[in-house]
């Protein structure tokens, strides 16, 4: 009997054990950046198994790291606009892009509210997309401000109001303890460590999205099977019939979205400036193509009429979606696979170098050359 109770302490202490190692391990690793661990070269450094998990680390991160500039958006700024660029000064503090490919202009507001209330934010840079904006619209949504609770939106600080959210501690408890002691989460760190090559996906501390992943693609395939592969995608997203960017009474789920940042934004005395993402010109050629081109107008023009309605000293829209030198690069040749285009990816993502551009062209900054011209334009009253 007494060998049994030895036996069963004895197991249940080694069991311990083993968990605890089990989550000294995956904290170490940190294969899904909650953990903000140290990244040790070799080992941890690159995040591969956190590149589709942006909506669950982030908004932990930026809590942490209490950011005085944020870059709110999708994947086109999270790749399009370094955290780290020289044309960052330092009355911008530390710049963190809480940006979240694959979601709408509704949860980038959302995000944004949270970085408000958790960090003492000054600046915000805002990136609007016309494809978010483009849709079915409903007359029976008309004014409504909806609560949508979400894993994602648990995650926040405060409520689709701004008050205090009260599934936050629950959610973060769960996430902890499953990056922690779940077995997908055991699997990932040892995925992490062993895809540590230059080339591997992986996001900076900052959020920034150095696009190594299409680096790899444009290495081994070229970079022109990016640009077929988007274009593809473009097809199947602009053939869609009687799309429209607002319904009755110029009304949209997304423009509200806008609204409500801008007039958050005045409320805290934080400058906002907004930005429609440049795209190639074959992307430009695609609205066009499907007869969207009045929807692509009238979505500039309604971002211009929110944004002229506050203090323009507060608040800036600038639109970079434009034929210019910049956006026509010549399509890649299908068989170059040493073809790299300058300034895109391929034609719905830009590269930082452009990023940087369109930053010194918003801050009124010569933190870079543009002698090739500027091609952005301010949206103001005048």
């Amino acid at each position: 009997m007494v060998n049994l109770k030895k036996y069963v302490r004895s197991f249940i202490l080694a069991v311990i054990g083993f968990v605890l190692l089990f989550g000294l391990f995956n904290y170490t690793v940190d294969p899904y950046m909650l953990f903000m661990s140290t990244r040790f070269q070799g080992v941890n450094e690159k995040k591969p198994t956190a590149i589709n998990r942006s909506a669950l680390y982030k908004l932990y991160n930026i809590k942490e790291i209490k950011p005085e500039t944020v870059i709110i958006g999708n994947s086109r700024p999270e790749m399009g606009i370094n955290t780290n660029s020289v044309c960052w000064s330092k009355k911008f503090g530390k710049v963190y892009s809480l940006t979240f490919p694959g979601l709408g202009t509704y949860a980038h507001a959302r995000a944004l509210f949270h970085a408000i209330a958790v960090s003492d934010v000054k600046h915000i840079f805002m990136a609007v997309d016309f494809a978010d904006f483009l849709g079915k619209k409903s007359e029976a949504t008309i004014g409504e401000w909806p609560k949508k609770t979400s894993d994602f939106y648990q995650r926040m600080d405060v409520d689709q109001d701004f008050r205090k959210n009260d599934d936050y501690s629950w959610r973060k408890l769960s996430d902890f303890g499953n990056a922690l002691f779940s077995t997908d989460a055991i699997n990932d760190s040892i995925l992490t460590v062993l895809k540590q090559s230059s080339n591997s996906p992986t996001r900076t501390r900052m959020g920034y999205n150095p696009a190594n992943d299409y680096r790899e693609i444009i290495n081994f395939e070229g970079q022109r099977v990016l640009f077929d592969q988007t274009l593809v995608n473009l097809n199947n997203r602009f053939s869609k019939k009687n799309m429209s960017v607002y319904g009755a009474d110029k009304w949209s789920l997304e423009y509200e979205a806008v609204k409500k940042a801008i007039e958050l934004a005045n409320k805290k005395n934080i400058k906002i400036t907004i930005f429609i993402n440049p795209y190639h010109y074959t992307y430009l050629d695609k609205i066009k193509e499907f007869g969207y081109w009045n929807e692509f107008e009238k979505f500039k023009k309604r971002l211009k009429e929110v944004v002229i309605t506050y203090n323009e000293q507060q608040v800036e829209l600038w639109d970079f979606a434009l034929y210019s030198p910049y956006t026509m690069e010549s399509v890649p040749n299908i068989k170059g696979k040493n073809s790299n285009l300058r300034w895109f990816w391929e034609p719905a993502h830009y590269k930082a170098e452009m990023g940087d551009i369109m930053l010194a062209e918003m801050l009124a900054s010569n933190c870079v050359d543009t002698t090739s011209g500027k091609f952005g334009i301010r949206l103001d009253s005048k």
